[in-house]
């Protein structure tokens, strides 16, 4: 049984990482998580959008988000904590509204970095727990010391990100929240709903404002980006799973097989069954 199974947090170096994640074949995580980034550079797609994340920055991954890694350096060095909602739901830590205003700038393109004193605090306290999560060594009381220990590194982050922008979340613009809404909306309901139509109503606003607000925040329009969203997810489905092209087409909300390839090759210029033999042994 793994340590995220067992306790519910886990601790992967950059090794483990790319054990289970390969350079050009889109994903999407089982958990949410952090990502440190100590040295080097990695290169991520991340729906719409590239992110590059290099020495001494951070990101959080969400399982409502699908990720390509693009590349990655040869003096990348790495840690990932993954946990279950669950568990950091059972600790009832306190957190702020900065930690959903920084989802949103990470859909933005951007990365979060941090003073290289505070990274290697935050490193020391992910490796510690890293070393008892690992430890064969039989330990009375593991899981308090692993939910204290994770409880230690939440708000060592929680207040990292606070003392970079105590007042994030009043500086975002109308602009801003209404893509933050529109992204947050399309990521529940992009296998149902493909219409700009719908998100604007969501907002009480015209197709047009939407379009127009979204294509001067992004650099894409409404369309493009639930386009994108519904490829990525169907690129998942066809290299994670040995699911019929014709089940996959109802999954992503679709008539028929016929009218998702069309989507897909006209998005893609090849076949899902073609894209789909890339990832074939």
């Amino acid at each position: 049984m793994s340590a995220l199974e067992k306790f519910g947090v886990e601790i992967f170096t950059e090794r483990n990482i790319f054990e289970r994640i390969a350079v050009g074949k889109p994903f999407r995580p089982d958990n949410p998580a952090f990502i440190f980034i100590r040295s080097g550079t990695i290169k991520l797609r991340q729906h719409f959008s590239d992110l590059e994340i290099s020495a001494n920055m951070f990101m959080v991954t969400d399982p409502q988000t699908i990720y390509e890694v693009v590349g990655v350096s040869d003096d990348f060095q790495s840690r990932m904590v993954s946990y279950k909602r669950e568990f950091i739901s059972a600790l009832s830590l306190k957190f702020n509204r900065l930690i959903t205003y920084r989802y949103f700038r990470q859909q933005m393109n951007k990365g979060v970095p941090f003073p290289k004193n505070e990274m290697e605090v935050v490193w020391k306290s992910v490796n510690f727990l890293k070393y008892i999560l690992d430890s064969d060594t039989e330990m009375l009381y593991k899981r308090e010391m692993v939910e204290h220990l994770f409880s230690v590194f939440c708000y060592q982050m929680a207040g990292i990100i606070s003392q970079e922008d105590n007042n994030s979340m009043n500086q975002m613009s109308r602009q801003e929240e209404i893509v933050f809404v529109f992204l947050t909306d399309l990521s529940e309901h992009h296998l149902t709903e493909k219409t700009v139509e719908f998100y604007a109503e969501r907002q009480s606003i015209t197709t047009r404002h939407l379009s127009s607000v979204v294509k001067s925040i992004t650099g894409k329009s409404a369309s493009q980006i639930i386009a994108l969203i519904v490829i990525n997810e169907a690129k998942v489905l066809l290299n994670s799973s040995n699911k019929p092209v014709s089940e996959i087409s109802s999954i992503l909300g679709f008539s028929d097989q016929y009218s998702f390839s069309h989507f897909f090759k006209k998005h893609l210029e090849v076949s899902p069954t073609q894209y789909r033999r890339q990832f074939e042994n």
